[in-house]
Protein backbone atom coordinates (compact mmCIF):
# COMPACT_ATOMS: atom_id res chain seq x y z
CA UNK A 1 0.00 0.00 0.00
CA UNK A 2 0.94 3.32 -0.77
CA UNK A 3 1.86 5.68 2.07
CA UNK A 4 0.34 9.33 1.42
CA UNK A 5 3.39 10.97 0.93
CA UNK A 6 4.27 8.54 -1.83
CA UNK A 7 0.82 9.07 -2.89
CA UNK A 8 1.00 12.79 -3.21
CA UNK A 9 4.24 12.62 -4.44
CA UNK A 10 3.44 10.79 -8.34
CA UNK A 11 4.17 12.98 -11.52
CA UNK A 12 2.63 12.39 -14.76
CA UNK A 13 6.01 11.40 -16.02
CA UNK A 14 5.77 7.14 -17.30
CA UNK A 15 7.67 5.58 -15.82
CA UNK A 16 8.31 1.54 -17.59
CA UNK A 17 5.34 0.09 -15.94
CA UNK A 18 3.42 3.02 -16.88
CA UNK A 19 4.37 2.51 -20.95
CA UNK A 20 3.97 0.47 -22.81
CA UNK A 21 1.41 -1.49 -25.47
CA UNK A 22 -1.00 -1.91 -23.22
CA UNK A 23 -1.02 1.69 -21.57
CA UNK A 24 -3.58 2.58 -24.26
CA UNK A 25 -5.95 -0.23 -23.37
CA UNK A 26 -6.05 0.62 -19.80
CA UNK A 27 -6.17 4.33 -20.50
CA UNK A 28 -9.55 3.57 -22.29
CA UNK A 29 -10.74 1.05 -19.69
CA UNK A 30 -10.16 3.80 -17.23
CA UNK A 31 -11.84 6.84 -19.12
CA UNK A 32 -14.91 4.63 -19.58
CA UNK A 33 -14.85 3.85 -15.93
CA UNK A 34 -14.54 7.56 -15.47
CA UNK A 35 -17.39 8.62 -17.86
CA UNK A 36 -19.40 6.01 -15.66
CA UNK A 37 -18.73 7.73 -12.53
CA UNK A 38 -19.28 11.18 -14.08
CA UNK A 39 -22.62 10.11 -14.87
CA UNK A 40 -23.85 8.37 -11.61
CA UNK A 41 -22.35 11.71 -10.13
CA UNK A 42 -23.93 14.52 -11.76
CA UNK A 43 -27.51 12.58 -12.17
CA UNK A 44 -28.28 13.27 -8.63
CA UNK A 45 -27.91 17.04 -9.10
CA UNK A 46 -29.22 17.06 -13.18
CA UNK A 47 -31.90 19.24 -12.30
CA UNK A 48 -29.49 21.98 -10.48
CA UNK A 49 -27.41 21.82 -13.91
CA UNK A 50 -30.92 21.86 -15.95
CA UNK A 51 -30.72 25.62 -15.37
CA UNK A 52 -27.38 26.26 -16.61
CA UNK A 53 -26.01 26.13 -20.53
CA UNK A 54 -22.34 25.28 -19.03
CA UNK A 55 -21.50 26.09 -22.98
CA UNK A 56 -22.83 29.96 -22.60
CA UNK A 57 -22.39 30.57 -18.95
CA UNK A 58 -21.75 34.06 -17.04
CA UNK A 59 -19.41 34.15 -14.27
CA UNK A 60 -21.86 35.12 -12.32
CA UNK A 61 -24.01 32.52 -13.03
CA UNK A 62 -21.29 30.04 -12.53
CA UNK A 63 -21.55 31.56 -8.80
CA UNK A 64 -25.04 30.88 -8.77
CA UNK A 65 -24.94 27.32 -9.77
CA UNK A 66 -21.89 27.04 -7.11
CA UNK A 67 -23.95 27.92 -4.42
CA UNK A 68 -27.33 25.95 -6.02
CA UNK A 69 -25.33 23.08 -5.74
CA UNK A 70 -23.49 23.39 -2.16
CA UNK A 71 -27.58 24.35 -0.74
CA UNK A 72 -28.33 20.71 -2.04
CA UNK A 73 -25.47 19.27 -0.63
CA UNK A 74 -23.61 18.17 -3.88
CA UNK A 75 -20.87 15.07 -2.60
CA UNK A 76 -18.11 16.36 -4.68
CA UNK A 77 -16.84 19.41 -3.32
CA UNK A 78 -13.25 19.24 -5.13
CA UNK A 79 -16.08 20.01 -8.69
CA UNK A 80 -17.59 22.64 -7.13
CA UNK A 81 -14.25 24.15 -5.65
CA UNK A 82 -13.37 23.97 -9.33
CA UNK A 83 -16.25 25.64 -10.43
CA UNK A 84 -16.14 28.87 -8.29
CA UNK A 85 -12.52 29.10 -9.57
CA UNK A 86 -14.60 30.46 -13.01
CA UNK A 87 -16.94 32.56 -11.29
CA UNK A 88 -16.95 36.33 -10.28
CA UNK A 89 -16.84 35.91 -6.39
CA UNK A 90 -13.45 34.52 -7.01
CA UNK A 91 -12.08 36.62 -9.32
CA UNK A 92 -13.29 39.79 -7.29
CA UNK A 93 -11.54 38.37 -4.12
CA UNK A 94 -8.19 37.01 -5.78
CA UNK A 95 -8.22 40.86 -7.52
CA UNK A 96 -8.70 43.02 -3.87
CA UNK A 97 -6.40 40.44 -2.01
CA UNK A 98 -3.54 41.02 -4.22
CA UNK A 99 -3.23 37.24 -5.47
CA UNK A 100 -3.56 38.26 -8.62
CA UNK A 101 -0.49 41.20 -9.30
CA UNK A 102 -0.85 43.94 -11.74
CA UNK A 103 -4.16 45.99 -12.35
CA UNK A 104 -7.66 44.74 -12.20
CA UNK A 105 -8.15 42.43 -15.59
CA UNK A 106 -10.19 45.25 -17.74
CA UNK A 107 -11.42 42.29 -20.16
CA UNK A 108 -12.85 40.74 -17.28
CA UNK A 109 -16.86 40.72 -17.74
CA UNK A 110 -18.75 39.36 -15.06
CA UNK A 111 -22.02 39.18 -17.42
CA UNK A 112 -20.31 37.90 -20.30
CA UNK A 113 -20.66 34.33 -21.15
CA UNK A 114 -17.98 31.50 -21.48
CA UNK A 115 -17.84 28.27 -22.77
CA UNK A 116 -16.94 26.22 -19.48
CA UNK A 117 -16.46 23.24 -21.10
CA UNK A 118 -13.96 24.96 -23.58
CA UNK A 119 -12.03 26.71 -21.14
CA UNK A 120 -11.71 23.67 -18.59
CA UNK A 121 -10.28 21.86 -22.10
CA UNK A 122 -7.98 23.90 -22.68
CA UNK A 123 -6.84 23.86 -19.10
CA UNK A 124 -6.21 19.90 -19.73
CA UNK A 125 -4.45 20.74 -22.48
CA UNK A 126 -1.96 22.96 -21.54
CA UNK A 127 -1.43 20.48 -18.44
CA UNK A 128 -0.56 17.73 -20.73
CA UNK A 129 1.37 20.10 -22.83
CA UNK A 130 3.23 20.46 -19.46
CA UNK A 131 3.47 17.06 -18.25
CA UNK A 132 1.52 18.12 -15.25
CA UNK A 133 -0.66 15.63 -13.48
CA UNK A 134 -4.45 15.65 -15.36
CA UNK A 135 -6.39 13.47 -13.32
CA UNK A 136 -8.19 16.71 -11.80
CA UNK A 137 -8.66 18.28 -14.83
CA UNK A 138 -10.11 15.30 -16.99
CA UNK A 139 -12.63 14.65 -14.07
CA UNK A 140 -13.82 17.79 -14.80
CA UNK A 141 -14.23 17.89 -18.17
CA UNK A 142 -16.20 14.56 -17.78
CA UNK A 143 -18.53 15.90 -15.14
CA UNK A 144 -18.91 19.02 -17.06
CA UNK A 145 -19.90 17.01 -20.13
CA UNK A 146 -22.23 15.07 -18.38
CA UNK A 147 -23.86 17.86 -16.42
CA UNK A 148 -24.24 19.75 -20.47
CA UNK A 149 -25.70 16.20 -21.67
CA UNK A 150 -27.95 15.69 -18.45
CA UNK A 151 -29.65 19.34 -19.20
CA UNK A 152 -29.76 18.29 -22.91
CA UNK A 153 -31.89 15.11 -21.49
CA UNK A 154 -33.93 17.37 -19.31
CA UNK A 155 -35.31 19.85 -21.18
CA UNK A 156 -38.83 19.98 -22.03
CA UNK A 157 -39.68 18.63 -25.45
CA UNK A 158 -42.23 20.33 -26.27
CA UNK A 159 -40.11 23.24 -26.48
CA UNK A 160 -39.60 24.77 -30.10
CA UNK A 161 -35.86 24.59 -31.31
CA UNK A 162 -34.92 27.91 -32.95
CA UNK A 163 -33.55 26.50 -35.87
CA UNK A 164 -36.79 23.99 -36.10
CA UNK A 165 -38.98 26.98 -36.12
CA UNK A 166 -36.54 28.62 -38.87
CA UNK A 167 -36.70 25.84 -41.19
CA UNK A 168 -40.59 25.76 -40.62
CA UNK A 169 -40.81 29.04 -41.54
CA UNK A 170 -38.89 28.68 -44.50
CA UNK A 171 -40.38 25.51 -45.49
CA UNK A 172 -44.10 27.11 -45.35
CA UNK A 173 -42.49 30.47 -47.10
CA UNK A 174 -41.35 28.19 -49.71
CA UNK A 175 -44.84 26.22 -50.29
CA UNK A 176 -46.96 29.17 -50.25
CA UNK A 177 -44.09 30.36 -53.19
CA UNK A 178 -44.51 27.34 -55.07
CA UNK A 179 -48.47 27.47 -54.95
Amino acid sequence: AQTVAQDTGRTAVATDAQSGPHRDIEKSQNTQAQRAAAHNIIRDAAHLFAKYDLSRITPKDIDALAADLKAARFDDLGFVMALERHGAAYQAEMTASGSVYGPEDPAFDAEAPVNLIEKTRSELALAQRYGLDTDRLESQVLKLEAAQMSRAASAPTGMANPQLAETLVLFQAQRLWIE
